[in-house]
């Protein structure tokens, strides 16, 4: 089963709680304009493999292009993709890939308005807030250069961030007495 959604990358910075000593506000530069990249991606719930595409737009032809690339990346195999009604996900040409790839393709759409279904919207958050938050980047070129680092990171490391997907595992990392005080 693979999540699917598109998450914007603003080199305006992603604002996040941080520690500072007492008294002393921290401060965040911000650039006098704002750029951005969409992120195509999908994660494979049993691996925790996260495949993407960058985009300067939301389209139907850019969900096409991602689409291609997760088919290659998941060669000879059929999968159930999770994915939302975005009008983009939606128009004719989409539709007319998707019939063309069923065979391989099958995709359950969430209904609408309902990001806490799916669950790479976990892991957007989990890379905005640990990759990406209280920076300024110099380019949007660096920005994306951390993004892919983060990627490359969580790919290695898929068993550390396996809490972002189920809640069972979640528990695991509560120490022992906290998990009695809380039950």
């Amino acid at each position: 089963m693979i999540y699917e959604d598109e998450m914007e990358v603003h080199l305006h910075p992603h604002l996040t709680r941080m520690w500072a000593p007492v008294g002393q506000q921290p401060e965040i530069p911000c650039p006098g304009k704002n750029q951005k990249k969409i992120v195509y991606g999908a994660v494979n719930y049993r691996t925790g493999k996260l495949t993407y595409t960058l985009a300067d737009s939301k389209c139907g032809t850019e969900f096409i292009v991602f689409l291609t690339v997760l088919l290659a990346g998941y060669m000879g195999k059929r999968f159930v993709m999770v994915c939302d009604n975005g009008r983009f996900h939606t128009t004719k040409a989409v539709q007319a890939f998707l019939k063309k790839h069923r065979d391989k393709i099958t995709v359950f759409w969430l209904p609408p308005y309902c990001p806490s279904l799916n669950l790479i919207e976990r892991l957007w958050g989990h890379i905005k807030r640990t990759f990406l938050a209280n920076v300024l980047y110099q380019s949007l070129n660096d920005l994306m250069k951390a993004f892919r680092q983060g990627v490359r990171y969580l790919n290695r490391k898929q068993s550390r961030v396996s809490f972002l997907y189920t809640n069972t595992q979640q528990t695991s990392l509560i120490p022992q007495h906290s998990r009695q005080v809380a039950a």
